[in-house]
């Protein structure tokens, strides 16, 4: 009996050590906690749902599909910090795309997104907001897909559609710092933070 009480006990003990926490249950699961807490406690570890993005020009991208490590930035049109991280991004971008697959998703609508369109590396897919998703003080949700955090904030997933790491903000020009400063200060942020997934 004593055997058997502990077999079962190893089984349950193994079984809820196996469970996959994933994305989206781990993100609404922490409501109320603040933007670290969001990060290191529900978003690293968790896994990557299946998510159909239609892109900027109508075309459908299944995260199922993607077979090497993603960057996903949440961007806005209104973040000054999102539009300044461009030159480092499309560095970044003309290094590892063979290696990583960049998508930015937006709080913007299509129609909003023609000045990063114009600036952004084609290989990334732009990914607006659609008619039916949701926008909403600050928090956005992509066909499932929810971003609580601020503009820019970068999440790197490995092959193994894990959430590694999480990136939040951009340097930006100012009396102190030049657009050049800022740039490498990007570029180099940005490139460890990829970095990460790469064998």
């Amino acid at each position: 009996m004593k055997r058997l009480v502990s077999f079962l006990l190893i089984i349950l003990a193994t079984s809820a050590f196996a469970q996959k926490k994933y994305y989206n249950q781990a993100v609404n699961s922490c409501a109320g906690k603040s933007s670290e807490e969001l990060i290191n406690k529900c978003i690293k570890d968790s896994y990557l749902l299946n998510y159909d993005f239609t892109t900027d020009e109508g075309k459908v991208i299944s995260t199922k599909s993607i077979k090497k490590p993603i960057v996903i930035l949440a961007a806005a049109g209104w973040s000054a910090p999102c539009i300044g991280q461009i030159p480092a991004l499309n560095e970044i971008v003309d290094i590892y795309h063979n290696d990583v697959q960049f998508i930015m998703i937006f709080w913007d609508k299509k129609d909003r997104i023609g000045r990063f369109k114009s600036k952004v590396d084609s290989r990334v897919i732009l990914v607006p907001a659609g008619e039916n998703d949701k926008v909403a003080k600050g928090n956005l949700d992509i066909s499932g897909f929810v971003h609580k955090l601020d503009y820019p904030t970068a999440y790197l997933i490995d092959k193994t559609k894990k959430f590694v790491a999480v990136k939040r903000g951009a340097a930006i020009p100012s009396k102190t710092v030049t657009r050049e400063q800022a740039n490498e200060t990007n570029a180099s942020e940005l490139e460890d933070f990829v970095k990460q997934v790469l064998n």
